[in-house]
């Protein structure tokens, strides 16, 4: 019985085994809860960093001029009462990454859409204001694929 089964274990090792060469075609990185939380509040600070730097700008105090959009997915995160602005914050510093979708709207609205960047989101926020940032950096950017799947579950009822 033991040399069935070893020739069994062979056979399907054998069937498993790849003869064709082996690439890296990319690495997926996971994020832990408390990763994504941290995240939330970077994101969380930098823009009330830019709310609260906007109505400074605005010399204003009506909060309602000034709307957090971010949850709309339309391609920026505030409506101000002069231009739509995407916000990126950082921690310390670095480099920012905006999404597609993000990339694709300031392309369209120009002169409109403000990358606002906040770095030192939770100490001492810094606000740097980018007014077209298409233009600024088309001929800079560089592109990141990244690859998302979806799993739908159709019949879950």
């Amino acid at each position: 019985m033991k040399n069935e089964s070893d020739e069994r274990l062979l056979a399907i090792k054998k069937e498993f085994l790849s003869k064709s060469k082996t690439e890296l075609v990319g690495i997926g990185v996971i994020y832990s809860d408390i990763e994504a939380n941290i995240r939330r509040e970077i994101e969380v600070a930098g823009m009330n960093a830019v709310l609260e730097y906007e109505l400074n700008r605005l010399n204003i105090e009506d909060k309602s001029k000034i709307k957090d959009v971010s949850e709309r997915d339309c391609g920026y995160d505030i409506e101000s009462v002069d231009r739509l602005i995407v916000v990126e914050s950082l921690k310390t510093t670095g480099s920012v990454k905006l999404t597609s979708h993000e990339w694709e709207t300031a392309s369209r609205l120009q002169g409109d859409y403000w990358l606002y960047i906040v770095e030192k989101a939770f100490d001492d926020p810094i606000v740097h204001t980018i007014q077209n940032p298409y233009q600024q950096f088309k001929n800079k950017v560089k592109i990141e694929e990244i690859i998302d799947y979806r799993y739908v579950i159709e019949d879950w009822k």
